[in-house]
Formats: C-alpha cells, sequence, structure tokens
C-alpha cells in the first residue's frame, strides 16, 4: 500500500480530515442546542456556567476548524506529490497560531473554571504551536532547496 498517494495512507487520512472538518461544522452551527442537552440531559445543573462554554467553545472550536482545514490543505498538496510548497508553509503559520490561540484560551479558562485536563490541554496545545513553527521551518527550508534544485536542471 502506497503511503504518500491519493489511493494510499495519506488520501484516507485527507478523507478522515474532511469528515472531520464537515462534522466539525455541523457542531459549531448546532452548538447552542448540543450544549443546553448537556446541561439539561448530562450535567443535570441549571446551566450555571453556559454563556462562558458556549463563548469559550465557539472560540475555541472555530479555532480547530482552521487547523482541520489547513491541514486538509496540507494532505491535499501531498497527495497531488508537491509537498514542499509555500502554501505549506503558510499553514503551517496558520496551525501554530490558532494552537497558541487555542492554549490562551484554555489559559482563560484555567483562570475561570480550573481543571487538571484543563492545564494538561493547555501545554499540549503550546507544545503543538511551537513543533508547527519549527515544522514551517523545516518545509520553508525545504522549498528554498526544491527551487534551486529546479532552476539548476
Amino acid at each position: 500500500m502506497a503511503i504518500l498517494d491519493e489511493k494510499g495512507l495519506s488520501g484516507w487520512v485527507k478523507r478522515f480530515l474532511d469528515l472531520v472538518f464537515i462534522g466539525g461544522i455541523g457542531i459549531f452551527i448546532f452548538l447552542p442546542l448540543l450544549l443546553k442537552w448537556y446541561f439539561e440531559n448530562i450535567y443535570r445543573i441549571n446551566g450555571e456556567n453556559y454563556n462562558f462554554l458556549l463563548v469559550f467553545l465557539y472560540i475555541t472550536g472555530f479555532a480547530c476548524l482552521v487547523i482541520v482545514n489547513e491541514l486538509r490543505r496540507i494532505f491535499k498538496a501531498i497527495n497531488k506529490g508537491n509537498p514542499f510548497i509555500m502554501g505549506n508553509v503558510h499553514s503551517l503559520k496558520r496551525i501554530s497560531f490558532a494552537s497558541f490561540f487555542i492554549s490562551l484560551a484554555y489559559v482563560v479558562k484555567i483562570i475561570c473554571f480550573n481543571s487538571f485536563l484543563t492545564i494538561i490541554i493547555a501545554m499540549v496545545f503550546i507544545i503543538a504551536g511551537l513543533f508547527c513553527i519549527i515544522l514551517a521551518e523545516v518545509f520553508h527550508q525545504a522549498v528554498i532547496v526544491k527551487e534551486e534544485n529546479d532552476l539548476t536542471i
């Protein structure tokens, strides 16, 4: 089985990301109803934190949709056989910005409603943001080398 091909592993990941993106948009649209249902049926409290959580989930949900969409773009380029393009560098930088934005939102949540999981998620997104910045620079250097190679041929 090929790995970097539309019919290979990267193609399957791209299709999975498409489903996640569509599902995320659906959740984003119906978030007030889903959160209300959660408070009434699962949490069983009258929604004392409803407004804070609704705003928090909209902010972090939008940033997560940005991340998934940028990953879809990266995998689309990979499936075309051209991973070292400036578009992927820009996508990785946008992913790092969205990751830092999510970690900032979780730091605010730590101040308002702290939990151990909130601290872990904030740290994970900080690490993801740093990783994407480094990976973007690696891709940038690969694009430069590729362009120099293309000019010498």
